[in-house]
């Protein structure tokens, strides 16, 4: 198993029954849609990844093994264009399946379906184990199932297998962790944890739940361009800019001196990585200093400076550096650093022939608190802000109010002079 892999499969073996880990999405499909082709490319796809039959078992001498064979799932096909009001029904069904447990030992671990809703709209589920995969794989296989489809649609041959072995992230996992970067990697972020601050978060991690509660506000293409423009005239990355966004809206949210959050990054540093279907993204922990009177351009640069520290040590497994902070007396115990910033800054949507196919993501994985996730959309869409919160700690409507609160402040750094001092920030 990967490092990550194996987190999971600690997690999952303590809490045999519990849904957190299912992770699922689906795609609305607008146009006609041949459900056997689709069922038939979706399988092709699975066999090609070579990954997703596998099952998690305990080897003879007390060790987690996994075993890797053929994928064995159901895709089911239903249609409640009939009922009342199909897509609420829809999504009751989906919400349903991800609050199934799985047995790691036996699978399956992974499901789909398609759904009609309307004569002219479907939805493409999907159902993962969080073991089996994360989000940048679940992208690439949505988009080879496509690409499958699109081939038998048409009659033309399909393109090579894509994918990367699974062995090609466990070697390179192995050679990480027995080198001198993890080591190096290691010290940094134990001496991160000695200096973390206590405060400087939303609130308190509570229980994972299965089904988080759902905000989106939609950054139209009109601020998307202005975010281009103003990280150019700030010197950051549009990824940077909407990371350290994310930052400053937590200030504003806690007023605290230092905020911390943590950023989602892939944990695919080479072109093979980025073909192999398995779980390999990790958390960078995120403190970030902000001073009311410093200025927009030098909040930025400060920001940056951060992040790209952060990311030279980008390998090193999030769950280490929890457990190096609950070591410290003054920590909470079992809390992480605060909510989760994820920047998804490429095309998702598909097209299956004529009809195009529109990602919607339902859940994610285990959300302690909550969740910040920019997610590009094509053309001229702009980009959805969504939010996943914890239903322990927040209402429906604080979801959204977090949301729109977030979009506001993109909007107005994007179009702000960069000499203005962070104070004055929501009095225009």
């Amino acid at each position: 198993m990967t490092a990550f892999q194996l987190e999971i499969w600690i997690s999952q073996i303590l809490e045999p029954s519990s849904t957190v880990y299912n992770v699922g999405d689906y795609y609305e499909i607008t146009g006609a849609v041949d459900g056997a082709l689709l069922e038939r490319a979706a399988r092709t796809a699975v066999d090609e990844a070579g990954s997703l039959g596998a099952r998690f078992v305990t080897a003879p001498d007390g060790a987690p093994a996994q075993e890797l064979g053929p994928a064995e799932w159901d895709f089911d096909v239903l249609d409640l264009s009939g009922t009342p009001d199909p897509e609420a029904e829809a999504l009751a069904w989906m919400r349903a399946q991800l609050d199934r447990p799985v047995d790691l030992t036996r699978g399956p671990l992974l499901a789909a379906a398609l759904i009609k809703v309307s004569d002219d709209r479907h939805f493409w589920f999907r159902r993962f184990h969080h073991i089996l995969l994360d989000a940048h794989s679940c992208a690439v296989l949505a988009r080879r199932t496509a690409d499958l489809y699109n081939a038998l649609h048409s009659g033309t041959p399909s393109s090579p297998n894509p994918f990367e072995p699974v062995t090609t992230a466990l070697e390179h996992d192995r050679a990480y962790r027995a080198g001198r970067l993890a080591r190096t990697d290691r010290d940094f972020w134990e001496q991160e944890a000695t200096v973390w601050p206590v405060t400087g978060r939303l609130k308190a991690d509570a229980p994972p739940a299965p089904v988080a509660r759902n905000g989106e506000h939609v950054l139209p293409r009109a601020v998307i361009d202005a975010i281009h423009e103003q990280s150019e005239r700030l010197g950051v990355s549009p990824a940077h800019f909407q990371i350290t966004a994310a930052a400053l809206y937590l200030w504003q949210a806690t007023e605290a001196e230092e905020v911390t959050f943590g950023c989602s990054v892939a944990g695919r540093p080479t072109r093979k990585l980025r073909d192999v279907i398995a779980p390999m993204a990790n958390i960078l922990p995120m403190r970030v200093a902000v001073e009311p009177g410093r200025s927009v351009r030098d909040s930025f640069q400060h920001a940056d400076g951060r992040i790209r520290q952060a990311l030279r040590h980008h390998r090193y497994r999030y769950e280490e550096f929890r457990r190096a902070l609950s070591a410290r007396p003054d920590h909470p115990a079992q809390q992480g650093v605060g909510p989760l910033v994820n920047i998804l800054n490429f095309d998702r949507d598909l097209h299956f022939g004529a009809a195009k196919g529109v990602v919607h993501t339902l859940v994610t994985g285990p959300i302690p608190d909550l969740g910040f996730c920019f997610d590009s959309r094509s053309g001229s869409e702009g980009t959805a802000i969504c939010v996943e919160a914890n239903p322990a700690n927040y209402s429906a409507e604080e979801t959204q109010a977090h949301a729109d609160g977030l979009g506001l402040l993109v909007g107005e750094l994007a179009s702000v002079d960069p000499a203005t001092a962070l104070r004055a920030l929501g009095r225009g």
